[in-house]
This record gives structure tokens, C-alpha cells and sequence, in this order.
């Protein structure tokens, strides 16, 4: 009998190929890279991901200004001679855009006015992207188009063109920089200050040229100049127990912000709570118990263990097991906490059906106009301007759990309807937690994606290896890139030995860790061994 022993770190893997009765047939190490910057421990595909993103801004760029440029020709409002169109180039921009409010051009000059705009569009504010930014350069963008609104009033400027004319007639320069201590932009550009300075051009310069600036040509110049790639929608896996007992094949997995998944994952993180007694036995929560914390929890983000113990008038002494050092409180339901605030929809956002709730959270995550949401909020729901600003800046759990909408709600009843943990909940649901084999036995181990399709991601057009295009692929590349490795080492063996008739695999327990989990479990080891440091010091 052969036994492969494995031992998989995060860039090496160690293996032994032992036969009883004969001993050892051969070992060896794999070394290889984990796909990180040594120094910033970031992934290496980030650098590639920053140029790549450089690269497609500056193609785009080039395209929509020789397609802005032949717009303008079209229309009359550039020449066709490149020696013409240079010599309207090197006029003044931002004294034309200024005289394009009150007087009238020539049509050269509004064209050049029109294409200087196009050059300085402004930045577009986008919902999604300030929310995973919001304390950093989003926070400053945004802090900084604030300053640019009080700077247009207070010096009398209708437009932005006109706002940077006067500014350079005052020896200040008309780029964004950023200064200050704090590293802020004085002024800062969005989208909404050209649109408004566009429509200002157009409406005064149509009065003067109504056969040159007509409807027709106003949509084909506007449209080229603000057009906006929408954001690519993530590619959401499939349900964890996908086409078992019931489960739709393709059924996907729902949003962490869904109600039902706060539901499910707050009934199982309440029953897997056991009383710790000094001296004692851990005991499970009675029915009752679990009713009220989760009624305790089901209205707040965050509740301490203290409280809860408190809620149930636990002696003294008895304390939860998942309470320690570094846990201090238990999560509760995050979406109906933030959005059933009073300062938000208050109580009203329980006497909301599902669906309603549903359509609430989806237009909150994915809306990407600022003005477009809070309408909305304003008009479908009779908020004041205040609380529409809270509700859109609810702060909602972004990511995916592991099951769809079938499965949830089987799990639900499950757990609800006794003190058990999630193993036992999924076996009353009908599901087996953990064994997904079919039985099938294999000659090679083949790519991972295949056998692991309802714990990834499908695979995107992207993606340049065949197999993670056709499967999908872990988006931890320390775990991708040791997966991939396995499988090469595996079936090198076969290929030399033939199939072992078993295999052990030790797996580093940093391998699966994200950058922010990486981070957490280094310092905890800091603190566990400081700790550790003052008891010896308390002890000697």
C-alpha cells in the first residue's frame, strides 16, 4: 500500500511517497512563487491590474477626442485642415469659454471652446466607487468639488469656464493640484460642472447660430462628450448545494445586504453559542435563550457579549464560548440595523415585504448617480432631504454568501426550529454539508475549477489559461497559484509511481488567508505574545 504525504505551504509544497513494508520510494519540495510583493504582501496581479487600467484610460481617451474632433468638423464647428485647426488650437480656451456667455463667437471658437471641455470633462462621481473609497481620494475628491461650488459663488462665476478664466486673470493657475497639510485639492472638477457649462455654451451661442447649433447636432457633439462606460457587473457563483434535492443548477448565490442571508447566517452564529461555566461543561442555549438573543440581536449592528449574558441572566462566572480577548461583541442583522435607524426608514422598514426591501438595498448598492438616488428616495418614499442622504449612505455588507435563495430558506426553518449548528440544520434541510463526491474515480487529478465549481466564481472571456476561462478560478492568488502547483506535482507522481492508494495532505493555515486576514492573524500573534511577555513578567 502507497501513501502520498503532502504538506502544502504558501510557496512550497513538501511530499513523500511512503510504501509499507519497503519505506520511503522518494520525497521532494516544489518551490515556487506565492504570487505577492514580498515587501507589501499585495498581489502581484494588482501592479498589472493599475497598468492595464493606465492603458485602456489613455486608449479610450484618444478615441472619443478623434471622434469628438470629426463631430465637431462634421457640424462646421472645426476645420476639416489640419494647418487651419492648429491655428485654432493656439487661441486662448478659457477666455472663449468665457465670452461664449455673453457675446458672440465665430463658430471656430465654439468649437474650440466645446473641445477644450472635452479635454477637461471633469471628474465622474460614481456611487460605488466612493463607497470603497470614501475616506481616501474619493473623500478628497468629493471634499474638494465642495470647495469648487463655494469658490464659483463667492467669486461670481456662472460657469466653470468663466470660475477658471478669472483665476488665471489673477495669476492663479486652472489645474487641480493637490496641497495643504492634509494633502487635499484646493478645487476638483466632477462631470455635472461641464454638462452645466455645455448646456450654458449651447444655449447662448444657439441664438446666434440657430442653423448651425441645431437639436441634431447638439445630441451627436454631447453624447460623444459625456459618454460613460457603465460598470461591468460582477459574475456571482453558483449556490453551494446547486442541482441538489431541489436546488436550481443554475441558481446563484445571494447578496450578503439580502435579508434572508442577515436571517440565516444571525440563526446560525446564535446556536452555535455554548454557556461556559467555571469548572463545568459548555452547554447549549435553550430555545428560549436563543429566541431572545437573536430578538436582541435582530435590531442591532453590533451587540457586546456582556449584554447578551445579561439578556439572559447568566450566573456569575458563566460566559459564551465564542467570547475572548479579541472577540468582544456579536454581529447582528447589519441591513435591517442600518436601514430601520430612525433616521432612516425607522419602523417602517419592517412593515416592507421582502420584494420591497429587495428593490430598496439593490437601487441603494448599485445606483451610480448621487442626484438619480436621492430623487428617487425623495419621491417613492416621502423622505425629507436629510434622511435620503442617510438611507443612500447606508453602510450595507458588500460580497456574497455561500447559498442562493432556495437553500437559505431551507436553513432557515432549520435553524429556527431547534438549537442546532449548521451541519445539522443542513441535514434537515435535505443537504449533506460537507460530501459532495459523485463517486467517479479519476486516473489524473484534473484542474481544481472543475471539481470545485460551487466554492468559485465562474470563468470570465479574460481569463488567458483555457481551463479558468471554461471553470472559473480562486481569486486568492496564493491559493490559485498553489492549486495549480498541487496538481502538477500530483500527477508528476502518478505519471512516475502510478496512482497512490492514499493521500495526506497539511495544509499552512496562512494559504487561504486574504490580504485583510492575513494582516488580523499577524497581529493577533503580536498580542497574544505581548501578552504572553507581561505574564512572565508578572509571574518572575
Amino acid at each position: 500500500m502507497r501513501r502520498l504525504g503532502l504538506d502544502i505551504g504558501t510557496n512550497s509544497i513538501g511530499w513523500c511517497l511512503v510504501e509499507y513494508g519497503a519505506g520511503i520510494v522518494d520525497l521532494g519540495v516544489r518551490i515556487f512563487s506565492d504570487g505577492r510583493d514580498p515587501k507589501s504582501g499585495t498581489s502581484l496581479a494588482v501592479d498589472r491590474r493599475q497598468a492595464r487600467s493606465m492603458r485602456r484610460r489613455g486608449d479610450r481617451y484618444l478615441r472619443r477626442r478623434s471622434a469628438f474632433l470629426n463631430a465637431l468638423i462634421a457640424h462646421g464647428l472645426m476645420p476639416a485642415d489640419a494647418s487651419e485647426a492648429k491655428l485654432v488650437a493656439e487661441r486662448d480656451p478659457y477666455t472663449i469659454r468665457q465670452r461664449a456667455l455673453d457675446e458672440r463667437l465665430e463658430p471656430y471658437e465654439i468649437g474650440r471652446a466645446l473641445f477644450h471641455l472635452n479635454q477637461r470633462r471633469g471628474f465622474k462621481s460614481n456611487r460605488k466607487a466612493e463607497r470603497t473609497s470614501r475616506e481616501n481620494e474619493g473623500g478628497k475628491i468629493r471634499a474638494g468639488a465642495e470647495r469648487l461650488d463655494e469658490a464659483m459663488r463667492s467669486a461670481g462665476a456662472r460657469t466653470l469656464g468663466e470660475f477658471l478664466a478669472i483665476r488665471r486673470s489673477e495669476g492663479k493657475h486652472a489645474r487641480v493640484r493637490m496641497g495643504a497639510e492634509n494633502q487635499s485639492y484646493d478645487f476638483y472638477p466632477q462631470r455635472p460642472h461641464a454638462e452645466e457649462e455645455f448646456d450654458a455654451i449651447w444655449r447662448a451661442q444657439a441664438r446666434y447660430h440657430p442653423d448651425l447649433l441645431t437639436e441634431a447636432a447638439r445630441a451627436s457633439i454631447q453624447r460623444i462628450l459625456f459618454f460613460q462606460r457603465p460598470l461591468k457587473s460582477q459574475e456571482v457563483g453558483r449556490c453551494t448545494f446547486a442541482g441538489m434535492n431541489g436546488v436550481p443548477e443554475d441558481e446563484r448565490r445571494l447578496p450578503k445586504a439580502h435579508p434572508l442571508f442577515q436571517q440565516r447566517r444571525l440563526n446560525e452564529e446564535v446556536n452555535q453559542l455554548r454557556i461556559v461555566s467555571p469548572g463545568g461543561k459548555e452547554r447549549p442555549l435553550t430555545l428560549e435563550e436563543r429566541d431572545r438573543l437573536i430578538w436582541v440581536l435582530q435590531g442591532k449592528k453590533k451587540v457586546s457579549f456582556a449584554t447578551l449574558a445579561k439578556e439572559i441572566k447568566l450566573a456569575e462566572g458563566q460566559t459564551f464560548n465564542k467570547e475572548s480577548e479579541n472577540r468582544r461583541e456579536l454581529i447582528g442583522d447589519e441591513v435591517r440595523a442600518e436601514l430601520g435607524a430612525k433616521k432612516r426608514f425607522g419602523a417602517r422598514w419592517l412593515h416592507f415585504d421582502l420584494e420591497e426591501q429587495l428593490r430598496i438595498i439593490d437601487r441603494i448598492q448599485n445606483e451610480e448617480e448621487p442626484d438619480t438616488l436621492l430623487a428617487w428616495l425623495k419621491s417613492e418614499y416621502g423622505l425629507d432631504d436629510a434622511a435620503a442622504e442617510d438611507v443612500a449612505n447606508a453602510t450595507l455588507p458588500e460580497g456574497y454568501g455561500r447559498f442562493g435563495e432556495t437553500a437559505t430558506r431551507r436553513l432557515i426553518e432549520a435553524l429556527k426550529g431547534d438549537v442546532i449548528t449548521y451541519d445539522k440544520a443542513a441535514q434537515v434541510a435535505g443537504f449533506d454539508h460537507s460530501d459532495h463526491r459523485t463517486g467517479e474515480v479519476l486516473d489524473r487529478l484534473p484542474y481544481y475549477g472543475e471539481l470545485l465549481t460551487r466554492e468559485i466564481a465562474p470563468g470570465k472571456d479574460e481569463y488567458g489559461d483555457p481551463d479558468e476561462r471554461r471553470f472559473g478560478k480562486v481569486t486568492n492568488p496564493t491559493v490559485h497559484i498553489g492549486l495549480r502547483q498541487l496538481q502538477k506535482v500530483v500527477n508528476a507522481i502518478i505519471d512516475r509511481y502510478g496512482r497512490p492508494d492514499a493521500i495526506i495532505v497539511e495544509l499552512a493555515r496562512e494559504l487561504k488567508l486574504n490580504d485583510q486576514q492575513r494582516e488580523e492573524h499577524k497581529r493577533r500573534i503580536r498580542e497574544n505574545t505581548a501578552a504572553a511577555a507581561r505574564r512572565s513578567e508578572k509571574l518572575q
